[in-house]
């Protein structure tokens, strides 16, 4: 065991073991000097700029003053601004900063007492989510902290699915990474951003960095998932943006105009609803005059969520499909620039993302499998795998699903004017994949895949030409082929990992 001091003036006793090691930062559980049970978070690179030491040691300074309110009152994780895990102690080293302590996750946040119970088994299908009125229950709690965040011209910077945990009962959230917070002027230079959730201003390089606006885009990306069990997501798909357009036909014209001012234009600023803004329609939408929920309006949200769950309602025999990832046991803060991350998912910085990482030694096809879909998701953006065909399923060998819409969500982020008329083809598992295909009134064929064991992780899009019995699909050094009854995955040092497509197109 060792002692550290924070700029407090609190002495910490920090246990040898790690907790949790990321990227960047270690943690350790440790003790103050009052017994109190906290969490040091240990930059492997020490923080050094002048400016990002003097942002984080103001949030800190916000951090334990809310804290030890919050604490005294018995209230802490109650109230919007206690349900941030602030850094409420800064350990330096001569005039850098060493790394930062934090809370203890509140246990009701966690799954099993042991790991963050993050916004996917709020929002991803795959991982049996709560109904409708637990759902949005939360969702407003998560508006609740970013309308305190707003009045206190405070921004995140890094809002995902990982940075948001909740309990049903009673519904709440609590944000986690959060010692990135910082003032809304000057607007950030630079920052970390999560895959899937950047702000399309930042892909398409009109700010340097996320802003209190790339915090109201992806709260908005946080309620489209939420309500809607949407996996997908308005994007850039060969440099023109697609529209979110996986709504239920009877969705409240409040609700759905605010989605439209949200989503719709992607380097729209000032017309991105605020927190508060969400909260007042998401209240006046799904709760009456004495806060009882409004049934209509949740079996909206049910029903249409049923069309999602219903995909992953296996047959008997079929292997179960994995719930997300489990998120680290404590998952603290994170600091403003170069700072570390708890672990991954992969994050990266503004566009342009950085090359591929080397191959490891060995014959590790597994780690390999999953380096190329991380690749190439940051080389060519979120998307789909894109394939020619015509009347067959992604193995080249069988008609479409008798003429089904093509999902919404995939439908969704198809080339504008063509997902409305687009049909499924076939859906398929592997151990570890999720892949669905349909096809275009122009006959193309889309192949939408996803990680089973990484559902935060974005799909992406290649074109493919095929062959006698399936499909080729090159990008670079990678090669992607659909054989048959398999599909196979090559990587730069020439190893091929081969899985095994189950067709469950009939299993919703």
């Amino acid at each position: 065991m060792r002692h550290l001091s924070g700029s407090s003036g609190r002495r910490y006793a920090v246990d040898d073991a790690e907790l949790n090691s990321g990227g960047q930062a270690k943690l350790y559980r440790c003790r103050d000097d009052k017994g109190v049970v906290r969490v040091y978070k240990e930059y492997r690179t020490p923080l050094a700029d002048p400016a990002d030491i003097a942002q984080l040691t103001r949030i800190q300074q916000v951090g334990q003053a809310v804290v030890a309110r919050a604490e005294a009152a018995g209230s802490f994780a109650e109230t919007a601004d206690s349900s941030v895990n602030w850094p409420i102690d800064i350990v330096r080293s001569g005039r850098q900063v060493s790394g930062v302590v934090v809370p203890l996750i509140p246990g009701d946040f966690m799954r099993g007492g042991k790991s963050p119970r993050t916004l996917d088994f709020l929002s991803l299908a795959r991982a049996n989510p709560p109904r409708a009125a637990v759902r949005v229950g939360v969702l407003i709690r998560v508006c609740d902290i970013f309308a305190f965040l707003e009045s206190a011209q405070l921004l995140h910077g890094d809002v995902s699915a990982k940075n948001l945990v909740w309990r049903p009962s009673p519904s709440h959230a609590y944000l986690i990474d959060s010692d990135g917070i910082r003032s809304f002027s000057p607007a950030p230079a630079h920052g970390v951003c999560t895959p899937g959730w950047e702000d399309p201003r930042l892909q398409a390089r009109k700010v340097p960095a996320h802003d209190r606006y790339s915090d109201r885009y992806a709260l908005a990306l946080a309620l489209y998932k939420g309500l809607f069990l949407n996996p997908g997501g308005p994007q850039y798909v060969g440099g023109t943006w697609s529209r979110a357009s996986g709504f239920p036909q009877h969705l409240d014209p409040k609700l759905r105009s605010m989605f439209a001012r949200a989503l719709d234009q992607p380097l729209a600023t000032h017309d991105r609803p605020t927190a508060a803004q969400w909260r007042s329609t998401l209240q006046a939408v799904y709760l009456d005059d004495k806060g009882n929920f409004r049934r209509p309006a949740l079996d909206v949200l049910d029903k249409y969520a049923q069309g999602y769950r219903a995909a992953f309602a296996q047959p008997k025999a079929a292997a179960r499909i994995p719930a997300p990832a489990p998120a680290p046991a404590l998952v603290p803060a994170r600091r403003p620039a170069q700072r570390p991350v708890h672990q991954p998912p992969a994050r990266r910085a503004a566009p342009p993302p950085p090359p591929p990482p080397p191959p490891p030694s060995g014959n590790n096809s597994g780690w390999w499998a999953l380096v190329a879909v991380l690749v190439l998701v940051l080389i060519g953006g979120a998307g789909y795998l894109v394939f020619q065909g015509r009347e067959e399923d992604g193995a080249g060998h069988g008609p479409s699903a008798g003429g089904r819409p093509c999902p919404a969500e995939i439908a969704a982020d198809l080339p504008a004017g063509s997902g409305s008329d687009a049909v499924l083809l076939r859906h398929y598992v592997t151990e570890r994949h999720d892949i669905t295909l349909c096809r275009t009134v122009d006959d193309r064929v889309y192949y939408h895949g996803g990680l089973l064991d990484q559902p935060d992780a974005p799909t992406m899009t290649i074109p493919a030409t095929r062959t006698d019995t399936g499909y080729r699909a090159p990008r670079g050094d990678y090669l992607y082929e659909i054989d048959g009854d398999r599909v196979r995955v090559t990587v730069p040092d020439g190893t091929t990992s081969s899985y095994r497509l189950k067709d469950v197109t009939d299993a919703g």
